[in-house]
């Protein structure tokens, strides 16, 4: 039965139910829930349009992208510095003859895993701290606050430089000592979130009647406190992809996994003869945290529309 026959026969329905009462009964409107307005607003926003397609084509090429293309991002089977095109090689070559593409998608997969990572790990980190801060306040609020207040105030770089000389580069090392130094910025929002929520009627119902504080922190206080957390958590991506490009740029990093940000050390010697070198590399950095960081406002904008209104 299509639509317009559904519609049709509710209107007969509607018309007998007139007939016999003299009254015409109102349709039912089902409201619709607040995470499928939200989808929408987010995904009907210009910037959602334009920069998710992108994003995902970025996210695509880097991980499917060398299990499709042959190159080698290792073989140096071509002449150094090919420019792009040249040779049949799209991003040319390196100064030691290898394929530039193969060695942009190795690096694409190695600053993305890094960012995702990082955020993954800020994200756990600071659901706990910040939520058992802000729920239960006093000593535990006091001891947790001061706990991260440590680590935010330690600097990231001069701790990677003695993790790297002490254990080694690599790109796990990265992922957590990033995420030594960023969790608590995410944590703060759960922290100031569950100090809300906890006040709140139905919270106070639910220890009224007896739930543990763990079962109300994890059923209640977290889930409505996601919305401002997921942007938070967002916005982390696209700090952790820069933290490790600046990291590697500086020779921090695996030599066995180069990332962006090392492709862009290798080609500072060769900025005059192979401009490419540093250009694409940098660009795939440019356009992926310029699409995260716009997707981020968009989502915030979406999860907060009386702030939009503001703006």
């Amino acid at each position: 039965m299509t639509v317009q026959e559904r519609q049709t026969k509710r209107d007969k329905k509607r018309a007998s139910q007139a007939d016999a009462t003299g009254t015409v009964p109102l349709p039912v409107v089902r409201p619709k829930g607040r995470r499928d307005t939200t989808t929408r607003v987010f995904l009907g926003m210009p910037t959602a349009r334009i920069f998710i397609p992108l994003l995902l084509l970025m996210i695509a090429v880097t991980f499917i992208g060398p299990l499709l293309y042959p190159g080698d991002p290792e073989a140096t089977a071509y002449p150094t510095l090919l420019p792009p095109g040249s040779d049949g090689l799209l991003f040319g070559s390196d100064n030691l003859g290898r394929d530039y593409l193969a060695r942009v998608l190795q690096g694409g997969s190695v600053s993305l895993l890094v960012g995702v990572g990082v955020a993954l790990l800020c994200l756990t980190v600071a659901l706990i701290v910040g939520g058992l801060a802000g729920y239960f306040g006093g000593w535990v609020d006091m001891m947790l606050v001061k706990i991260s207040e440590f680590f935010q105030v330690i600097p990231g770089i001069v701790l990677a430089l003695v993790a790297a000389a002490i254990l080694g580069a690599n790109m796990w090392l990265i992922v957590i000592i990033l995420s030594i130094t960023m969790w608590p910025s995410v944590a703060r929002i759960v922290r100031s979130e569950a100090m809300r929520i906890r006040q709140l009627g139905y919270v106070e119902s639910q220890r009224a009647a007896g739930f543990s504080a763990v079962r109300i922190i994890w059923s209640d206080v977290l889930p409505n406190a996601m919305p401002p957390i997921l942007v938070a958590t967002t916005m982390t991506v696209a700090r952790a992809i820069l933290a490790e490009s600046a990291l590697s740029f500086l020779g921090i990093g695996d030599a066995n996994n180069p990332s962006w940000g090392a492709l862009l050390n290798q080609a500072q010697a060769h900025m005059q003869t192979g401009w490419w070198l540093a250009l694409l590399p940098g660009l795939c950095i440019f356009i992926v945290v310029l699409a995260i960081n716009l997707l981020g406002d968009a989502l915030n904008d979406a999860l907060n529309p009386m702030l939009g209104r503001v703006k």
